[in-house]
């Protein structure tokens, strides 16, 4: 991690939306079941294409998106989630913990980056910053 990220406004009158992304399928039930558990509405996808799709119709407020995956990588996937309007919060996860990498994330918008393996409640607490409790 390289800096303390910012944390989002307090939203009111809509649900907490976490979109995951990553290639492994384990990895998705684990963080989907989770954060559903933690009271989000939480999608969980495999790969950058149907990521890109369903975040234009489910719109995320958070989005952990993973760095290697086949097909459309994190890279271009963060690069059109980004595009998208309202634009996600989003958390690079990575096995990749190189400087370089990590500053090209952040450099096209990654909001923060995260080496795995991670720590859940650490998880948690950064999805929280970015997507915080709605108000009555």
């Amino acid at each position: 991690m390289l800096t303390e990220p910012r944390p989002a406004k307090q939203q009111t009158g809509t649900q907490r939306k976490l979109l995951i992304v990553d290639d492994e399928e384990k990895v998705c039930h684990l963080l989907e079941q989770y954060f559903a558990h933690k009271g989000y509405t939480v999608r969980a996808v495999c790969g950058g294409d149907e990521a890109v799709a369903l975040a234009e119709i489910f719109c995320p407020n958070v989005v952990l998106l993973d760095l290697l995956m086949p097909g459309m990588d994190g890279v271009e996937t963060l690069k059109r989630l980004k595009a998208l309007r309202p634009t996600p919060k989003v958390l690079m996860l990575s096995a990749v913990n190189h400087t370089e990498v990590i500053k090209g994330a952040l450099s096209l918008g990654a909001d923060f980056y995260i080496c795995k393996p991670v720590n859940l409640a650490e998880l948690e607490r950064l999805v929280n910053l970015f997507s915080p409790p709605i108000l009555p």
